[in-house]
C-alpha cells in the first residue's frame, strides 16, 4: 500500500529489511504513535513535503542512497526532520558523522523499547519546537514586510536612538512628521510601545541572522 501523507505527526520508517521495518512499525504504533514504513531512502524522499510534522527513524546502511545521504539531501533541501539512526554495525566515525548533520540519536540495533519510545518523543517534541518557532518568524517577516522604504529608514534611525528632532534635521522633515511616522510603524508591526518595538525589530535581525547561517552551513 502507498504511504499517503498524514498531518498529524507522524514517525517515519525507513528500513530496507521488511521484518524491520514491519517489526518497528507495528512496535511504534502499539506505543500510541502514529508510524508509516518505507523501503527505501528514494521512496521517502519521493513522498515526503517540509509541512509534514513528525521524526524520522533511519536505517544507516541501505542499498542506492544510504540513511547518511539521504538526510544530508533532506538538510540541503531544508526539509529539516529530527532523525533517530540506527543500525546493525555502529562504528563511531558513523555516528559522529551522524550526530553532525543533526541527529537526535544513534541507536545499535537490537534496541531496547523504553529508550526507542523516549527518542521519539524527544524527537517530536523538537520537531514541534522547530516548527513554532518557523511559524513565529514567519508570522514577524509578514509584519516587517509591511514596511515601505521610508518606513525603513525610519525605523533603522529609531533603533539607532536617535532623537525626534535628530531624525527630523536628517531626514529634512518636522518632528510631529516624525511623530507620525513613529506612529504609522508601531500600527503596522502591531507595538504599541518603543520596548515592543526595539524587542520585534531585533528579534525579526536575529532570526533572519540565524536563518542566513543555517542556510550557508546547509550548502557548505
Amino acid at each position: 500500500m502507498t504511504p499517503t501523507p498524514n498531518n498529524n505527526p507522524t514517525v517515519y520508517v525507513v528500513d530496507d529489511d521488511r521484518p524491520m521495518r514491519d517489526s518497528l512499525v507495528g512496535l511504534i504504533t502499539a506505543m500510541g504513535f502514529s508510524a508509516q514504513g518505507f523501503a527505501a531512502a528514494g521512496a521517502f524522499h519521493g513522498f515526503y513535503r517540509r509541512e509534514l510534522p513528525g521524526c524520522l527513524v533511519l536505517d544507516v546502511r541501505m542499498p542506492i542512497q544510504s540513511g547518511l545521504e539521504l538526510y544530508e539531501q533532506l538538510i540541503r533541501e531544508e526539509k529539516r526532520l529530527p532523525v533517530i539512526f540506527i543500525t546493525a554495525h555502529a562504528d563511531v566515525s558513523t555516528a559522529v558523522a551522524a550526530m553532525k548533520t543533526g541527529a537526535v540519536e544513534f541507536l545499535e540495533k537490537p534496541f531496547d523499547r523504553d529508550t526507542l519510545s523516549a527518542r521519539i518523543q524527544k524527537a517530536l517534541a523538537l520537531d514541534a519546537e522547530w516548527r513554532r518557532r518557523e511559524a513565529d518568524f514567519s508570522a514577524l517577516d509578514r509584519r516587517i514586510a509591511r514596511l515601505n522604504e521610508r518606513d525603513q529608514e525610519t525605523l533603522q534611525l529609531i533603533i539607532a536612538g536617535t532623537s525626534n528632532k535628530a531624525m527630523a534635521s536628517r531626514l529634512f522633515i518636522s518632528e510631529r512628521a516624525v511623530e507620525m511616522r513613529r506612529a504609522a510603524i508601531m500600527r503596522k508591526l502591531e507595538v504599541r510601545s518603543l520596548a515592543e518595538l526595539l524587542e520585534l525589530t531585533i528579534t525579526h535581525r536575529l532570526e533572519t541572522e540565524i536563518a542566513t547561517m543555517i542556510s550557508v552551513s546547509r550548502l557548505g
